[in-house]
């Protein structure tokens, strides 16, 4: 048995007994730096109770795709209040990727077969899910339209307006905190750590972000917008281009 006194995202649309139930089946483990706590592929069984999903209480974790050979592929990172692994709780399927810890870390897991009945008595919970997927299904529809649509410069701009809109614009400008590493931001957009390095040098030579360590801002929220909007991508919430601007577009080589 769990106290629910983490600020967990799943807990705030339970109710006072749902929750008690949560604390009655969940148990808690540490992870260490570096840990898999699950991984690509893995429990192909048809047993829910052993398909767990998990809830971080403390640390960073990444999830991430290994290729056949070896390369990884992280996508996305999930710090306290996030939760992992509830496709294969709900499918029965293999996991779809693997989930490592970034810091040592706290977690609270909860067999498949509680979880579904959690989300079986608790509309709110359903739909609360429910959307969260939807938000990671345009994610990734959108990701997928960089890979196929932009050339190299223009998904590495579209990737820092997606982190400088998760961080939150203001001002038309943006602090992330917490930059990728070249290497990782390279392996997410499908190209060479080489290539995110020079992109990311011609941006602040141009004015557009500034750097220091780990930390990103990007200067001018809206120009960099007009730049990969001019390459065929998202507008990032200005108006779409159009007339010569879209031309451009249009015309502009792929490299």
């Amino acid at each position: 048995m769990v106290q629910t006194s983490h600020k967990l995202k799943f807990l705030a649309e339970l109710d006072g007994e749902q929750k008690k139930r949560f604390e009655d089946h969940a148990t808690a483990r540490n992870a260490s730096k570096g840990e898999e706590i699950i991984g690509h592929g893995r429990d192909g069984a048809s047993n829910r109770a052993d398909r767990f999903v998990f809830f971080i209480v403390d640390g960073q974790f990444r999830a991430l795709i290994l290729s056949p050979t070896g390369r990884q592929v992280p996508y996305r990172d999930l710090g306290p209040g996030d939760h992992f692994g509830e496709l294969a709780a709900l499918d029965s399927g293999p996991r779809t990727a693997s989930v490592i810890a970034l810091t040592p870390g706290k977690l609270l897991q909860l067999d498949g077969v509680h979880f579904e009945q959690l989300l079986s008595s608790s509309p709110k919970a359903a739909l609360w899910l429910a959307r969260g997927f939807a938000s990671q299904i345009r994610d990734l529809t959108k990701r997928v339209f960089n890979l196929t649509a932009l050339n190299v410069a223009d998904r590495i701009r579209s990737e820092l307006l997606r982190l400088g809109l998760e961080a939150s614009v203001e001002n038309n400008s943006a602090r992330i905190r917490r930059m990728p590493i070249h290497e990782d931001l390279a392996s997410l957009l499908g190209t060479q750590r080489e290539a995110v390095t020079r992109e990311l040098g011609e941006l602040e030579k141009s004015g557009l972000i500034s750097r220091k360590g780990r930390e990103l801002v990007i200067l001018d929220f809206d120009e960099l917008t007009r730049r990969v909007q001019r390459g065929g991508g998202e507008n990032f919430g200005l108006a779409p281009l159009n007339g010569r601007e879209a031309g451009k577009r249009r015309n502009k080589p792929k490299s």
